[in-house]
């Protein structure tokens, strides 16, 4: 039998048959020895309150595993959603309030995590738009620039103030960082 697909359920069952073999095998036993009816009666009875005590035991903890695991679920789709609160439990050191806390700081810590990436976002997102604004406005230039120098006739004067404005603009994407220095 596959133990990793052995189901609780499966494995209580499992236990319970072999406790009842047991049982039958012990009254066999102390019969062959003892000849005794009652000896067997009274080793059945006291078999028969063991195995109650294991399946009541059982039950408890599959009980409370269900408890647990039910709680453990619901806490997890909290986080998921989105909307998380914290929950007291009555039992201060339980299992389930143990891993309850941990997940709580899990919880604050990638709260905490997307505020930081939404932020970043956010400045990164200005921050393209203020590289966008600073180098728009030297290209503009150039632009106008060479439209004036390749469209109309300029005196050579007017032309070197063009080349030197055109200069400047270049220098200024440069300083920009989207440029290789300008040539003089």
């Amino acid at each position: 039998m596959n133990m990793r697909k052995l189901s609780i359920n499966k494995a209580c069952i499992l236990l319970g048959t072999l406790l009842l073999l047991a049982v039958g095998a012990v009254c066999a036993a102390v019969y062959l020895l003892t000849q005794n009816i009652t000896a067997v009666r009274c080793v059945f009875l006291f078999s028969l309150f063991v195995l109650l005590c294991v399946i009541f035991f059982v039950a408890l903890i599959r009980r409370k595993l269900v408890r647990f695991s039910d709680a453990f679920c619901g806490q997890m789709d909290d986080m998921l959603s989105g909307d998380m609160q914290p929950k007291q439990t009555v039992e201060e050191e339980s299992l389930f309030y143990k891993i309850n806390y941990r997940l709580g700081r899990l919880y604050e810590v990638m709260q905490e995590n997307k505020n930081s990436i939404a932020k970043e976002r956010a400045d990164l997102q200005e921050l393209i738009s203020d590289i966008s604004h600073q180098v728009k406005t030297p290209i503009a230039n150039l632009k106008m620039i060479n439209n004036t120098l390749l469209e109309n006739e300029v005196p050579p004067q007017k032309q070197k103030e063009f080349l030197t404005a055109l200069y400047k603009s270049l220098r200024e994407l440069h300083l920009h960082g989207v440029l290789a220095p300008p040539c003089r």
